[in-house]
């Protein structure tokens, strides 16, 4: 499906994206080839079979979405297989499971027990604490009425060392069918209640849909791409409605891309370099002196990077927060070193923006950072949260004191106090009592998608959102981690279990999510369900003889938008 002359690379890119591919191979070369698959499984429910054609339709579906990637690589001037789906000789290798319930008793939130029951009965093929796994559902039926209807999951979330991504199956679902403007169907789905439309524009949506979920399955962001590499007749593949116009040239509609963020960080995931050097490894780098000048081309923003390794590029997606993610503008970077780092950023009206940095290394792992600033007139500043004043504890605490003591003002009297007087965290290797909270520990690594890593604290951007709270329950211990977030813990097999509550903190908005995953030197001893606000997952595992562990959260939706996650009571035991 060759798709050339229907969009531009805007100038620089293809020279930035060659001089990361040279880093990227110079770093695996000499390392051990290895067959970093995507596994595919078909799931339908209990009372019927997989549908029809099944077989042959997904066959041809993963030749488009892997020659469509082939075809985006090649835009920029780089050779790749395309997608590495696992296969037996030529053909793909997909592994039909059967699940518990009727098709009707699965819906868009059953992504957690549509897993749990893949993971049973996959018989050891299938392991989603390491693997990148495409699951397509034949959950979809036809009313009376002859609309289809779709009620599985449908979303993707992933990094280099594992993913997984669901879409939707239906009798019409056949890249075949791409051409075909003359025969009409009628559907309903979550986000449109009732569409009509030819099975043309069907197929460039949920073809589209997959390869847009995969994206997401491999780290990639909501991304609207530039301006300067976009044309009249094309959309970024990651941005908003990207996903329904997969092939759209062949109907006469616009055409979908990956843009050249994307391509750049495609470019060090393992799935395709083939090596697994490194890939559970994660760099800290520190982003500090950031200074930002408003000039009349554009939006100079300097900073200084510091770490053990140098990224190969750097990605600067921007969006006004008045707009969802959906609509990031990105810019790409060369990274020639750590050291003082000097971007210039493109002249953005006035008004309030979020800008996502992501830090990108060769093996795949990114580091990313949020800030917001501000553009009014010829200034340009970094802010905390556009409109709140940040919480001065000190002050807060002084003012809290004045209040009725009940018990809940007199916890938090005492959480702020042990913040104010804060003791240096504790070795846990050294520790000698029988338990010890982690967010009183000294951490390796601490990374958070938004704000800045916290012990026993939310963040200091309001004082509704300051203590850490799950459904009304107050936590005096805990860690801030909204997602993606690292926390890295060096045990030396001193301590024997790991308990926790898991969940979003109270008052963040209904779209986020976060999934709380517990690594034990390498091996990933718990994952949790997808959560959000109002919900919490329970942890109690055995840690004996762990020397590093680690506390992840990420998002599950392809975002980490409003993931405000948190370890509360995270407590180690002898």
């Amino acid at each position: 499906m060759p798709i050339s002359g229907f969009s531009q690379v805007k100038p620089g890119d293809k020279e930035i994206i060659a001089g990361a591919e040279k880093v990227i191979k110079k770093y695996h070369s000499g390392a051990d080839k290895a067959n970093n698959v995507v596994k595919v499984v078909y799931f339908h429910g209990s009372d019927r079979q997989p549908l029809a054609n099944w077989n042959e339709r997904l066959d041809r579906t993963l030749t488009a979405v892997n020659n469509f990637y082939i075809e985006e690589f090649k835009r920029f001037g780089i050779k790749t297989d395309g997608v590495n789906f696992e296969r037996s000789g030529k053909k793909y290798v997909i592994t039909v499971i059967a699940g518990d319930q009727y098709s009707k008793a699965y819906d868009v939130n059953s992504g957690a027990l549509i897993q749990s029951e893949i993971a049973r009965k996959a018989a050891g093929k299938i392991d989603f604490a390491n693997d990148h796994v495409l699951v397509l559902t034949g959950l979809t039926y036809q009313r009376d009425d002859g609309v289809y209807v779709f009620h599985s999951p449908y979303m993707g979330t992933g990094s280099s060392e594992r993913g997984v991504c669901y879409a939707s199956d239906n009798e019409l679902l056949d890249p075949k069918l791409l051409t075909d403007t003359v025969t009409r169907m009628r559907f309903t789905e979550r986000a449109n209640m009732f569409k009509e439309c030819g099975v043309a524009e069907f197929n460039s949506w949920y073809i589209g849909g997959i390869a847009h979920e995969m994206g997401h399955m491999f780290g990639l962001y909501h991304d609207f791409g530039n301006p300067a590499e976009l044309t009249a007749s094309t959309i970024s593949l990651m941005g908003e409605y990207g996903s329904r116009h997969f092939g759209g040239y062949l109907w006469g509609d616009k055409t979908s891309r990956i843009s050249a963020a994307g391509i750049l960080q495609l470019l060090s995931h393992p799935v395709f370099t083939k090596s697994r050097r490194e890939i559970n490894t994660h760099t800290s780098l520190t982003l500090s002196d950031i200074n930002l000048q408003n000039q009349d081309n554009g939006i100079q923003f300097k900073a200084n990077i510091s770490g053990s390794q140098s990224p190969y590029a750097l990605t600067v997606l921007v969006h006004s927060v008045n707009a969802n993610e959906y609509f990031n503008e990105s810019s790409i970077y060369p990274i020639a070193a750590t050291g003082p780092l000097n971007i210039l950023l493109k002249k953005w009206p006035a008004g309030v923006y979020r800008a996502t940095l992501m830090f990108m290394f060769p093996n795949g792992t990114l580091q990313v950072f949020n800030k917001l600033f501000d553009v009014s007139g010829s200034g340009a500043e970094l802010l905390n949260v556009p409109g709140v004043s940040t919480v001065d504890i000190k002050e807060y605490y002084t003012r809290l004191s004045k209040s009725e003591k009940t018990p809940q003002i007199k916890l938090k009297l005492k959480i702020l106090e042990d913040i104010i007087k804060a003791a240096p965290p504790v070795d846990a290797t050294a520790f000698k009592g029988d338990s010890l909270y982690l967010s009183d520990a000294k951490w390796e690594v601490a990374n958070v998608g938004w704000e800045k890593p916290a012990r026993n604290y939310f963040t200091t951007e309001a004082e509704q959102t300051f203590f850490l709270e799950n459904q009304g329950q107050l936590f005096e211990k805990g860690i801030f981690a909204h997602s993606p977030s690292t926390y890295t813990f060096r045990l030396n097999k001193k301590w024997n279990r790991f308990s926790a509550v898991v969940g979003l903190r109270d008052f963040a908005h209904q779209q986020g999510s976060a999934k709380f995953t517990v690594i034990g030197d390498g091996k990933v001893l718990y994952e949790s369900p997808a959560l959000r606000v109002g919900e919490h997952a329970n942890v109690n595992i055995d840690i004996k003889n762990v020397k590093v562990i680690e506390l992840k959260a990420n998002g599950t939706e392809g975002h980490n938008f409003n993931s405000w996650a948190s370890w509360f009571n995270p407590l180690l035991g002898r």
